[in-house]
């Protein structure tokens, strides 16, 4: 199925549905290889950098356009409450459905086509755990040809899953990755994937890029120098952004900590802003988020770091929520988050309240189409709000087998009906 979308942003020449996505993970380092996936072949595309309605105001509330919607990991679009597309590109009107798709360990997928109520499941395999080669460490993204999920870290064998509809998946063989005109086959582990204007990156032991989220070649792109470990990988299509919390473990040519660093070419280059608190990201990879509004950023695990100029510039809010943050979303009013059993709401990041109380621990939170869902980890249960407020229980197709740990979540608008 092809995204389609309404938005008051600028029309970019490829249509995406957007995504909203938190991710979770462990602290723990690959066994094997450097995260920075320096080596590769391929010539780095720069994106172009596309406008946008929402951002801050004078007073450093995040004003946003009633009905846009941005993106937390792969793309981001704007639909109305009708679900519906004005069909502005081809003259006919498109119906438009909302989707949610979730990923654990094991290669386990979860997605629901009916607004959160009922969710079809499936697993690749029942290994779970942090160090397996089907720990979902590599998170979610969504953009051109579907989505991408990575798995792997610190175990021999690593895989890349992709689908276009969030449903059938495919664990994608070694002919799908190509460095110097011959298949070699995936890595080992994945510290990220990251959906660009018109590609996916994957890091890995190299790093990958794909126009379509089946085939893929070796990049140059890395990353800067100190950041021994990726901890968590956002891009942002629409705001023409990647954003990425590493680590330096050594000290070397980074104090040690944890830092993020931003890049406008798609990783081409990287910059790193002034005022960062490692706090802000010291768990991201095992709980946490990275969350964007217009120029606004977002980090937060508990303390809340926020940047008002696409990470230039950062302020730290120590718990404002009053404990620890699972994940970041957002919604027609601006920012959301999971916080033990409750979903919080802000307009700009600084001052929180509680929208909804949900009677249980969520391990992430995503909005789309005026419509909340939720899920907990470990067990993966899901949870559906119509209004954020009141919560009602999703119904999963099959059984959670073990502990499985639910390591990224996404909201997507799809053209047609889905599954």
């Amino acid at each position: 199925m092809q995204p389609r979308r309404r938005s008051s942003r600028p029309a970019r020449s490829l249509p995406l549905a957007f995504a909203i996505v938190g991710a979770l993970a462990c602290a723990s380092e690959p066994d094997d290889g450097a995260a920075d996936g320096s080596s590769g072949g391929s010539d780095t595309t720069v994106g172009t950098t596309v406008g946008s309605t929402v951002g801050d105001d004078s007073s450093g509330a995040v004003s946003t356009t009633v009905g846009t919607t941005t993106s937390t990991t792969a793309t981001s679009s704007a639909s109305d409450d009708s679900g519906s597309d004005d069909g502005s590109s081809t003259g006919t009107p498109v119906e438009l459905t909302p989707m949610f798709v979730a990923i654990g360990d094991g290669g386990w997928t979860a997605s629901s086509c009916d607004r959160g109520r009922t969710w079809t499941t499936h697993a690749f395999s029942d290994e779970q755990g942090d160090h397996t080669q089907w720990t979902g460490f590599g998170g979610l993204a969504y953009g051109p040809g579907g989505f991408v999920a990575g798995f792997g870290w610190g175990a021999e064998g690593g895989h890349i899953l992709h689908a276009a509809d969030g449903v059938t998946w495919t664990d994608l063989p070694a002919e799908s990755f190509v460095d110097g005109g011959a298949a070699i086959g995936y890595g080992i582990y994945t510290s990220g994937v990251a959906a660009l204007p018109s590609s996916f990156l994957i890091f890995s032991q190299r790093v990958w890029r794909s126009t379509n989220g089946v085939d893929w070649v070796t990049t140059d792109v890395s990353l800067p120098p100190g950041a021994e470990q990726l901890r968590q990988l956002r891009g942002f299509p629409d705001s023409a952004l990647l954003v990425a919390a590493v680590e330096s473990q050594s000290g070397n040519q980074h104090p040690m900590g944890n830092f993020v660093v931003v890049s406008e070419d798609e990783g081409a280059t990287w910059s790193e802003g002034t005022g960062f608190d490692n706090d802000c990201a010291s768990p991201i990879q095992h709980s946490g988020d990275i969350e964007m509004i217009g120029d606004t950023l977002l980090v937060a695990t508990g303390d809340v770091c926020r940047s008002p100029d696409r990470g230039l510039t950062w302020e730290v809010y120590t718990q404002p929520t009053g404990g620890s943050i699972q994940d970041l979303g957002h919604d027609d009013d601006g920012f959301i988050a999971a916080a033990g059993t409750q979903l919080v709401t802000s307009t700009d990041g600084v001052t929180w309240s509680t929208k909804g109380e949900v009677g249980t621990q969520l391990r992430a939170v995503a909005f789309v189409d005026g419509v909340y869902a939720g899920i907990t980890s470990p067990g993966a249960a899901p949870w559906y709000s119509d209004d954020g407020i009141t919560w009602q229980a999703g119904e999963l197709d099959a059984t959670v087998v073990g502990d499985l740990w639910i390591r990224d979540f996404a909201a997507v608008m799809i053209e047609g009906t889905c599954g």
